[in-house]
């Protein structure tokens, strides 16, 4: 099988494209502070700041959607 791009061409995985979706759904502010609370919690060993900032973002989100549907 193969695949034609064109050079230099980028696309987007799904999980790059909810990030994007999901950004503009949430306060960077909130998600940093709440990222950087799992990077404490964790006594700064292990993990990524990625992965704190995308489990923020997704448990933000969550609990925005929650409310509304409330």
């Amino acid at each position: 099988m193969t695949h034609s791009r064109k050079p230099g061409a980028t696309v987007a995985s799904s999980s790059e494209t909810e990030s994007i979706d999901i950004a503009s759904q949430v306060d960077s502010e909130t998600v940093a502070r709440l990222a950087y609370s799992y990077w404490e919690a964790r006594g700064g060993v292990g993990g990524t700041p990625e992965d704190d900032w995308f489990r923020a973002e997704h448990e933000l989100v969550t609990l925005n959607r929650s409310l509304e549907n409330a």
